[in-house]
């Protein structure tokens, strides 16, 4: 379970600043388009690969509020918010979409897209088995890096998961870990 999706909405609340209207359609729009964009729960996971990768998506990753008039006039708070979760999303969405050079996903893309709950050994066993390879190792810290910096604008959530989130990021940085990866 991806950690945002628990908390998502608590952060609306906990915002200071904006005209309430503005910065919900402007939340609206940019939540829209990152949902079409990246991939999710009972989606076709290769139509939705395929999906993120096109032009209008592409553009949206790189500068999320820039071509969203509804955000021409939120908060700085409310901005950096909006790009991290956008940010969050994309470096999941680069997880979940790889393959290896043997045509396999990597291994904890399959944890940040589920309705499963998912339990300490589940997250275990993809950190574990995402250091079998080099390309899955960079694109999950990246993923888990992003998790953990959005986590500072959320004033509640699952500390459970962010602590798994920790500890996998310190596994994939050790040495133990690296030593099992191939190319």
């Amino acid at each position: 379970m991806k950690f945002f999706t628990a908390i998502v909405a608590l952060f609306t609340a906990s915002v200071i600043a904006a005209p309430v209207s503005t910065f919900e359609q402007c939340q609206k729009e940019v939540f829209d388009v990152t949902s079409a964009c990246t991939a999710e729960v009972g989606e076709d996971r290769v139509q939705a690969c395929t999906d993120s990768l096109s032009e209008k998506c592409q553009n949206f990753f790189k500068n999320p509020l820039q071509y969203i008039s509804e955000c021409k006039n939120i908060s700085e708070q409310e901005k950096i918010y909006l790009e991290d979760f956008v940010s969050e999303r994309h470096a999941d969405n680069n997880l979940y979409c790889h393959k290896k050079s043997d045509g396999q996903y990597c291994p904890f893309g399959d944890v940040l897209i589920t309705d499963k709950v998912l339990s300490e050994d589940d997250f275990k066993n993809a950190i574990n088995a995402t250091c079998q390879s080099n390309e899955c190792i960079s694109l999950t810290i990246e993923s888990i890096k992003n998790t953990i910096s959005a986590a500072k604008y959320r004033k509640e959530g699952p500390a459970t998961y962010l602590a798994w989130y920790k500890n996998g990021l310190e596994y994939l940085q050790s040495d133990a870990c690296l030593a099992q990866a191939t190319a």
